[in-house]
């Protein structure tokens, strides 16, 4: 998998950081809709080459 090289991480604050502490405070996880969508394009592609060998 490609990653493009001119990412930069961003601060959290406000409501999206206190959200994130409670999250790792309770061992969770914070998934949004793109996660979600790449997580089942991963897993069809796994099914669909696991079918054709």
């Amino acid at each position: 998998m490609k990653y493009p090289l001119h990412t930069q991480s961003n601060p959290v604050s406000g409501d999206a950081a206190k959200k994130l502490l409670e999250v790792i405070d309770t061992g969770g996880a914070m998934v949004n809709d793109q996660m979600l969508a790449l997580a089942k394009r991963l897993s069809a592609r796994r099914r669909q080459a696991q079918k054709h060998g």
